[in-house]
This record gives structure tokens, sequence and C-alpha cells, in this order.
């Protein structure tokens, strides 16, 4: 009498449910770089944020001594301007326009790291401290800053002292530009006015603060807006 054993399946997986779970395995890793991203993103904004912050105290902190904002007569760049209330306890002068190098300077190190936005990837020269943010030009009467606003009769290159400032909360006063003016890298201790109030993004296929830029106003709040 012939005894019947049950077939058993061989183990192993399908084709199609190696496809299946290939498939599966690729959404949920696309999912935790979209998460990662978001968090990651989320971090930077976070440190761009604090970082002007920072650079309004300096601000204030500058005009509560001059009772204006920096100017280029002060023979000395913005930032330049406003180091020694972020940091920098050093006796050597700050005066001048131009990149301030690391290896010259490099007591700059932790007051400089308030200029550098984490989203900013522009290439710059090696030596010298990135910088990500610009001051707007009617803080200063620099250039035509001035005449845009119909201060036609303040002298240039002067700050503009505090008291004029009528509406500090809609008054942006230092945006992200991580691009620089003129074919001039955006760094640490050179001009680095910007052209208007609005800032601009890196460029047409970078992604900083998806498409957004983060701004001072001059009352000492940052708002989260897009590049325009």
């Amino acid at each position: 009498m012939k005894t019947h054993h049950p077939k058993f399946r061989a183990s192993g997986f399908t084709l199609t449910e190696l496809m299946i779970v290939i498939v599966i395995v690729a959404v949920l890793a696309s999912l935790a770089f979209m998460v990662s991203s978001r968090v990651r993103e989320r971090a930077t904004s976070v440190t761009c944020t604090n970082n002007l912050r920072q650079i309004g105290l300096g601000l204030a902190s500058f005009q509560a001594d001059f009772k204006r904002y920096p100017g280029r007569n002060d023979g000395k760049a913005w930032d330049r301007a406003i180091l020694p209330y972020l940091g920098y306890d050093g006796e050597d002068e700050l005066r001048g326009n131009g990149a301030l190098s690391k290896s010259q300077w490099p007591q700059l190190e932790n007051p400089a790291a308030y200029f550098a936005c984490p989203s900013d990837r522009k290439e710059r020269s090696a030596d010298k401290y990135p910088r990500s943010y610009a001051i707007v030009p009617w803080t200063t009467n620099w250039s035509n800053g001035t005449q845009f606003r119909g201060w036609k009769d303040r002298p240039f290159n002067v700050g503009v002292p505090v008291s004029i400032v009528r509406k500090p909360a809609t008054a942006a006063t230092v945006v992200e530009w991580h691009a620089g003016t003129e074919s001039i890298e955006n760094a640490v201790g050179s001009g680095g006015h910007a052209y208007h109030d609005r800032g601009g993004p890196d460029g047409p296929d970078d992604d900083v603060h998806r498409r957004n830029q983060i701004v001072l106003f001059a009352d000492g709040h940052t708002e989260v807006l897009p590049f325009m």
C-alpha cells in the first residue's frame, strides 16, 4: 500500500514577493530620507535664526552707543563694526572693508560664526570666514538706498539714526544674501550691502530653507519669508 506524503513548498521568496519587498524597502527609505531632510533643515533654520538674533543684538548694542546704524563713513564694514558686541575682545583695530582672513584673524573664529548660515552652500576662498547675510541699504544710506525712500537730502554712507525708524517691526534690516554682489565674495569683513531689502537666493537650482529666507527686522524679531 502506497503512502502519500504531503508536498511542501520550497523555502524562499518568489520573484513577485521579492519585488514587493524591494518596493516596500524603497518607500520606507524614501520616507526616512524625507524625514531626516526636514529635521536637518529645521536644525539649520534654527541656527540661522539664532545667528540673526545675535546680529540683531549686536546692532542694538552699537545703536545704544552711537544712536545710529553702522555706516561706511565709520571706516569699517557693518559686520566689523558689531564684532566687538559679538564676542571679539581683541585690541587689534577692525577698520577696513576687505574680507578678514582666518590665518590672520584666528581670534575671530567664534564671533564670525554668527555670520554663517548652515544652509549656505556657496563656495568661498578657504581662508575667509563665510558670511550669509547682508545689511540693507537704508540702514547706512549706502548708494541709492537713501533715495529709494525719499531721503534725497541725506548724505551717503552715514548710518541712519535709530529715531528715524518709525515702524521697526516692518523694516527689514539684515537679509540672507549668500552669493555676494559685484562678483565679490560675501565674507566677514567685506562691504556686503544688499542691493535691496528683499535678499536673494543662492541660485535657481539651490533649495535654501525650502526656497525661503530668514529676515531680521529693526525691532530685533525674525521672520521666515519667501525669496522675492
